[in-house]
């Protein structure tokens, strides 16, 4: 009995023991103080670095006994567990960052404990994080991508450290001698965290000025070829421009390690050179390539000659001609045209000017040309129909042997070139519009180059449709734009269409809109399209205009089979529904019907048993003419 009420003893005691370590606080006013000084500097400090060593000294000037004075480090204040070896004043600051509670325990007039605590702040003190870029000879570039410090110093080899803000890149000089780059990060707030790292100083090799040896106009841009440039810098590819400091503007930059480049922005009768820099930018124009000038060629056929002509910003000593890649003549620099009398009507040439200078040679862009000669084609006629996938069909006529059609489309004032062809070309890229309709111009080259007066303006059929109801009746408002304008005079029929593209019915309408009243019924895609037919007798086809309608589902709620006649099966009812999933199940997840056409009912029995009354819910699942996906779910009540 005296055992058992021991332990109860011992265990009120532990509770009332771990109720006071959880509430533990400071003793108020007691007057107790204490502070914490750096162990090196013999500095008072108010935050902590990790691994610290520091001190810690009374200040509340009591005459304390030293070997009474207790201290210990925690997270939070402390009031037990004191031990005597906490009487040392030499303490080290946690190997990791965050909060330290520092409690001091002493000892009272009454002979009580007094507690008094402090927080500190305990800072890592990691190797700040730096890069290091190489310049030319006696610069390097250091950016400071430390976020862990708030100050930094740099130095560079043995020079006297200089103070950096957060954050920053910046080019320092770099002392004869000097092999490595110092960053140290610390905290404001200590004066004493202070985290070291160092890297090697980087070098490269002395700068030379880079080649341009060749540059060649292409249809799109620049082509350069360049030689010697060093991988350690960078290059900048610039052109003349009398409006920029320094007289040159950027054009882009060119990798290191390339020897052919293509810069697609570059002016065609431009003067450009390659400049070498480094990250500091700290060379300037010092080392560049010669200058070279781009020649910019343009050609164009006359009766029984071709006629070239180029323009060049430089100053060559002369100008090499080529035809077909082969030398047919040599000019002096002062020359600017050449006429090449040497040429075959009908045949194709193709010509190049090569600039000579002295250190970069420029070759000019290719240009084709057809030798002509004799009269040109006639003016075509042209006709512009829709085709069943809404492209436009487009057929210039007459066409002549070894003649090409080049097609025009001219839309809200804009002039697209579409292409060339013997005869017919498929424009797949209009934009429906009944607003800003389109229109069509062909001309005829012949096989020797000469071109016809462009045809008159084609201008296809444009259909739109739209549904309304008229006198509550369901119906369809189609309106279109008129054959080429009004200008063939053309009558007109409303076709309405398969999926397939067959004519289920043909509607000759006067004017340029309709309403139809009967659309069919059994469709759920209506498609419409208008054919028109020219004075001429010429036909030409509108665009295809859809209207889907939406699949309309009807289940009943409830149904009674008890075999009165009235509502005995359960059906799927509805509009536009061919094949289709209609699954019911009962209340317990089974199914009890399926059903996959109009024809399939239920009558309520479940594998020939009686119909049961109650609740079952359904899912019915379809695809529609255009292939979408139509579900719903409900449930139905089955009542007797």
């Amino acid at each position: 009995m005296r055992l058992r009420a021991f332990f109860l003893l011992v265990l009120l005691l532990s509770l009332v023991s771990t109720r006071g370590v959880a509430q533990c606080q400071n003793t108020p006013n007691s007057g107790a103080c204490f502070k914490v000084y750096d162990a090196a500097t013999r500095q008072e400090v108010t935050a902590l670095c990790a691994g610290q060593r520091f001190r810690l000294r009374d200040c509340s000037g009591r005459p304390l006994d030293p070997e009474k004075v207790y201290y210990q480090l925690g997270t939070a204040t402390l009031c037990t567990g004191f031990q005597p070896g906490d009487t040392l004043t030499t303490r080290t600051a946690p190997a990791t960052a965050g909060q330290l509670v520092i409690t001091q325990n002493t000892n009272s007039s009454a002979g009580t404990g007094i507690i008094f605590s402090r927080t500190f702040t305990v800072y890592a003190t990691p190797a700040p994080t730096f890069t290091v870029q190489a310049c030319a000879p006696g610069t390097v570039q250091v950016a400071l991508t430390d976020r862990t410090y708030d100050r930094f110093t740099v130095q560079i080899g043995a020079d006297p450290a200089q103070n950096v803000a957060a954050g920053t890149t910046a080019n320092y000089p770099v002392p004869a001698g000097s092999s490595s780059v110092t960053v140290r990060g610390s905290y404001a707030v200590t004066g004493l965290c202070m985290g070291t790292a160092t890297q090697p100083l980087p070098t490269l090799p002395a700068p030379v000025a880079p080649q341009l040896t060749s540059l060649t106009g292409l249809n799109a841009g620049v082509q350069f070829t360049f030689a010697g440039l060093q991988n350690q810098y960078q290059y900048v590819l610039e052109v003349a421009d009398a409006a920029q400091p320094g007289g040159f503007r950027q054009v882009a930059k060119v990798p290191a390690s390339t020897t052919t480049y293509v810069a697609p922005s570059a002016p065609a009768s431009g003067c450009f050179r390659l400049r070498l820099t480094d990250a500091c930018a700290s060379v300037g124009a010092k080392y560049v390539s010669a200058t070279g000038c781009a020649v910019q060629l343009a050609a164009s056929a006359a009766a029984g000659r071709n006629e070239l002509r180029w323009t060049t910003g430089g100053a060559p000593a002369s100008f090499q001609i080529s035809r077909n890649g082969q030398l047919i003549t040599q000019l002096n620099g002062s020359a600017t045209n050449y006429v090449d009398a040497d040429v075959l009507c009908g045949s194709d040439y193709t010509y190049r000017v090569v600039a000579i200078t002295g250190a970069v040679t420029a070759t000019s862009n290719e240009v084709s040309v057809r030798a002509v000669t004799g009269s040109p084609p006639p003016k075509p006629t042209l006709t512009a129909s829709f085709d069943l996938r809404n492209r436009v069909v487009l057929t210039a006529s007459p066409s002549p042997a070894g003649s090409q059609a080049t097609f025009r489309r001219e839309q809200n004032t804009t002039t697209v070139e579409l292409g060339t062809a013997p005869a017919t070309l498929r424009d797949s890229t209009l934009a429906l519009s009944t607003e800003q309709p389109a229109c069509y111009t062909a001309l005829l080259r012949d096989a020797c180059g000469q071109t016809s007066a462009p045809s008159a303006a084609a201008c296809p059929v444009i259909l739109t449709a739209l549904e309304q109801e008229a006198a509550g009746q369901y119906a369809v408002a189609l309106r279109w734009t008129a054959l080429d304008g009004g200008r063939t005079g053309a009558r007109y029929q409303l076709l309405l269409l398969a999926s397939d593209g067959q004519v289920l019915r043909s509607q000759p309408v006067n004017g340029l809109e309709v309403l139809d009243l009967a659309p069919p019924a059994d469709r759920q895609v209506l498609r419409y399209r208008v054919e028109a037919t020219t004075s001429a007798g010429v036909v030409s086809y509108s665009n295809v205009v859809q209207i889907v309608r939406r699949v309309r589902v009807t289940v009943p709620t409830a149904f009674t089979p008890n075999g009165d006649g009235l509502n005995d099966v359960l059906e799927v009812k509805g509009q536009f529904l061919t094949k289709y999933l209609f699954i019911l199940r009962d209340r317990n997840g089974q199914e009890v019907f399926r059903g996959t056409s109009r024809q399939d009912k239920w009558d309520g029995r479940i594998r020939g048993a009686a119909p049961v009354p109650g609740v079952y819910v359904y899912r019915f699942e379809t695809t529609d003419e255009t292939g979408q996906p139509v579900v719903q779910n409900g449930s139905v009540t089955l009542l007797r």
